[in-house]
């Protein structure tokens, strides 16, 4: 009888182990089919995170079909950590990236990304800049193999009910090496129901002149070249009508970004302002109403 009795604990240890991995394994297993019929049925949110890089932009766009796009990877290789952080350790994949245009603070951090990461397709609008940068991103483009697409104005990219419409530049560039890398910065639209996104690049006043007419009211601006004076004009933002702007720039950086009359400006419209030296991360969520925009913020 002692010896029964020395048993028992053991058995009902084993068992309620075995419970547990099978409580574990079901909850895993509804998990991934959650996930699976909600990518099917789009009920996933549009999230668009704009990552505080230091004084540089990069995106992440994580559409409701469960692709990932990247825009512009900032100025070193801080990228690589805030892309860790929001995809899971085993995705090393990427869709896309998208060059806005080849200045070192927007595209230094891709050199490590197309090491790092999978990347099928890159867009871009052919601008070369003829730098030492420009050079090792070529370099990395043509190890890595992915599929190039030049894009410009008129342009469009659908991803399931998500649309990315091209409005900048007038047209694409065939490796050719411009002066004005940032009145050529590409510009797009993204569309998601009742959210519109502006993305600008590094375009000042001469290109917003050249797109404002067909961009249309839009809920979320991504504010020109980081706040600078030369962007951002009063006309731009009585035509397109922003509700919420977002900047990204570095903390106490040399250039002065964002201009106190840009700001000033914004201000005066009424936008939601966030900005990545005051806030870190910005994250934009919807899904196909009004987009909601949360901070992650600094580790001060």
């Amino acid at each position: 009888m002692p010896r029964a009795n020395a048993k028992r604990p053991s058995r009902v240890k084993a068992q309620t182990i075995l419970l547990c991995v099978s409580v574990l394994f079901l909850s895993l297993l509804l998990w991934a089919i959650s996930i699976s019929f909600s990518v099917e049925r789009n009920i996933l949110p549009l999230r668009v995170w704009m990552f505080d890089v230091g004084q540089g932009d990069s995106f992440l766009i994580e559409f409701p079909t469960g692709e990932q796009m990247l825009v512009d990877g900032g100025r070193n290789d801080a990228i690589l950590t805030k892309i860790g952080e929001v995809l899971p350790p085993w995705d090393r994949t990427l869709d896309a990236i998208l060059v806005s245009h080849p200045d070192a603070d927007h595209i230094t951090g891709l050199v490590s990304v197309l090491d790092r990461y999978r990347v099928e397709t890159l867009y871009e609008t052919g601008m070369i800049a003829d730098t030492q940068v420009d050079r090792a991103l070529r370099d990395a483009i043509e190890d890595e193999g992915a599929q190039i697409q030049f894009v410009s104005k008129g342009d469009r990219i659908q991803v399931g009910d998500v649309l990315l419409r091209f409005l900048w530049p007038a047209e694409s560039y065939d490796q050719e090496r411009v002066s004005d890398r940032n009145n050529s910065s590409m510009v797009f639209v993204l569309e998601y129901g009742e959210t519109t996104v502006l993305f600008t690049g590094d375009a000042e006043l001469e290109a917003e002149e050249g797109f404002m007419d067909a961009v249309g009211d839009v809920d979320v601006l991504k504010v020109g070249h980081h706040g600078s004076l030369s962007s951002t004009s009063w006309e731009f933002l009585r035509q397109i009508r922003p509700e919420i702007a977002l900047i990204s720039a570095g903390v106490n950086n040399t250039y002065g970004h964002p201009h106190p009359v840009v700001l000033s400006r914004l201000v005066d419209w009424g936008v939601e302002l966030f900005r990545t030296d005051l806030e870190g991360d910005i994250l934009l969520t919807s899904f196909g109403g009004e987009p909601e925009v949360t901070v992650h913020p600094l580790p001060f």
